[in-house]
């Protein structure tokens, strides 16, 4: 008789299916906060790597001032949530086809950057998600 009025009591329900769905609920948004700051930082990477090669590619002899477009890259990122950019592990400057031919067309920057996500979502989703986001522009050299 005691088990009969046990299997239909259903004062605990309520609580069962709240810690449910809110687990599923927060881990929702949660990974929405995420991906809304990986792709904060990606944008955030472009225009870094675009503003160092827009620079770059207006002087007047790039090949010398490689150091130079490689720190504005660097300080025109802002990132959100991350370690700032360290430029000279991060940050790669390139002349194209080359800076000591003379032949110099092009201005390409790269930033490579680390990204940590806070949530475990891409491990429960199955995947691995990539910890490091990259940014490429290339601008044709205005000096030429």
């Amino acid at each position: 008789m005691w088990f009969q009025r046990l299997y239909r009591d259903e004062s605990g329900v309520a609580l069962i299916e709240f810690a449910l769905l809110a687990t599923l609920l927060l881990m929702l948004v949660f990974g929405t906060i995420d991906f809304g700051r990986a792709l904060f930082t990606a944008n955030n990477l472009t225009a870094a790597a675009r503003e160092g090669a827009r620079y770059g590619a207006r002087l007047p002899d790039p090949g010398a001032a490689l150091v130079a477009i490689r720190d504005t890259a660097a300080s025109k990122m802002s990132p959100f949530g991350n370690a700032a950019i360290n430029a000279t592990t991060q940050v790669v400057v390139s002349c194209l086809p080359s800076c000591s031919t003379g032949q110099l067309q092009s201005i390409q920057v790269q930033i490579n950057y680390p990204f940590s996500w806070l949530t475990p979502l891409p491990a429960l989703m199955g995947r691995t998600l990539t910890p490091t986001l990259r940014a490429r522009a290339t601008f044709r050299w205005e000096g030429a």
